[in-house]
């Protein structure tokens, strides 16, 4: 971080699980919140009790407190910065199975990720062009006209990035499913049409473009009896309607004309940077989608999606046509992003912890760079 912060930039962007502690997955949980080894460091929840102002509340600062605070501390005190929440923020993993689907997320779920927010990290600013009404925006115990899961950042004419939460507003209704409620979907492709700022570029907590197989991802490919990922084998829970939009919003990014189309996200634990010109049926040649994962700061062994328990790399969707610039790296690292009237210049930065000394860390520069030109 605070190599990225020797850059100067003007605003940075924390993009999901901030914190570690799932609670029911079957997958993860044994290993984070519901070990003992986590409840003798916090406690245990009692999901039947409120979370703020009661025993709860202790629990969530012992869990929570010391995977932010100590790892911010002050450095961003003069760098604005932007917290996108995904799964693990909700206390727990995406997981669907037989036994329990742990998204949309439960009441005890939102209250633990809405104390969370309210304690560690801000929610965004009123913005005049994103209606007062969308979900979780102008909630009664929260300042006027903030949102907690949609946000923008606007400088000036040059650009705005919108930010949005794919988990909270999430449904299982098969083929009319969305991550995103119709209203935020509209607000979305509204900002994308809509004049007066040259560049937009959309920043989803998860990612489209690749896949390893989880559950609440955009894209039906799961990880088949022969360790590999297909979409010949149905997954299970999955619903074709996230698709679907995900088609709405790669046709809204596509046909924005004079602009860069491009999505930066992270969740994958990886870097990457890719072209998608195609989606299913959706031709995107035209004016192709730029896609790219922005690192991940930091993360144990087992965090990486081939070593844990995805068991794979991630890769393209089968249903998708993307050209890899860079494929999927299982390293640390962070991106630059530098807006200029004529173009976007992406620079992604890296630092292997299996062959470099931590003192590398001081004097990391970029190992690609990509200048994406606005279009005549």
């Amino acid at each position: 971080m605070r190599r990225a912060l020797s850059f100067r930039p003007h605003a940075a962007v924390a993009n999901g699980d901030h914190v570690y502690w799932d609670l029911l997955a079957p997958l993860t949980s044994k290993g984070y919140g519901a070990s003992p080894e986590a409840q003798v460091i916090a406690g245990k929840f009692d999901r039947a009790g409120v979370v703020l102002g009661g025993d709860n509340e202790s629990v969530l600062k012992r869990a929570a407190g010391p995977q932010i605070a100590p790892v911010y501390r002050t450095d961003f005190r003069s760098t604005p910065v932007f917290f996108l929440q995904d799964d693990h923020d909700y206390f727990d993993n995406d997981e669907a199975t037989d036994e329990i689907i742990t998204f949309p997320p439960s009441y005890f779920m939102l209250q633990l990720a809405r104390a969370t927010q309210r304690m560690y990290y801000p929610e965004f600013l009123p913005d005049i062009a994103r209606p007062r009404g969308l979900p979780w925006s102008s909630a009664a115990d929260r300042s006027d006209g903030v949102s907690e899961s949609f946000g923008t950042i606007r400088y000036g004419q040059l650009a705005e990035v919108l930010l949005y939460d794919i988990r909270r507003t999430l449904t299982l209704a098969g083929p009319s499913a969305v991550y995103v409620d119709r209203e935020v979907e509209k607000w979305l492709v509204d900002r994308t049409s809509a004049n007066g700022v040259i560049h937009v570029v959309h920043a989803p907590s998860n990612p489209p473009g690749w896949t390893a197989g989880k559950w609440g991802e955009w894209y039906p490919d799961v990880l088949g009896p022969d360790k590999k990922l297909t979409t010949s084998v149905p997954k299970p829970y999955w619903q074709p309607g996230w698709l679907r939009q995900h088609d709405r919003l790669m046709a809204a990014i596509s046909g924005m004309n004079g602009r860069v189309p491009l999505i930066i996200s992270g969740d994958m634990h990886a870097i990457a940077l890719g072209k998608m010109l195609r989606s299913g049926t959706l031709d995107l040649s035209r004016n192709p989608v730029n896609v790219a994962l922005s690192g991940t700061m930091g993360t144990r062994p087992t965090g990486w999606p081939s070593n844990g328990i995805r068991g794979t790399p991630a890769t393209p969707s089968a249903v998708l046509d993307l050209q890899e610039q860079i494929e999927p790296i299982e390293q640390h690292g962070f991106m630059l992003v530098d807006f200029i009237p004529d173009k976007i210049v992406l620079r992604f930065f890296r630092w292997d912890v299996k062959t470099q000394p931590v003192e590398v860390i001081d004097t990391l520069e970029p190992f690609h760079t990509a200048e994406l030109a606005r279009a005549a």
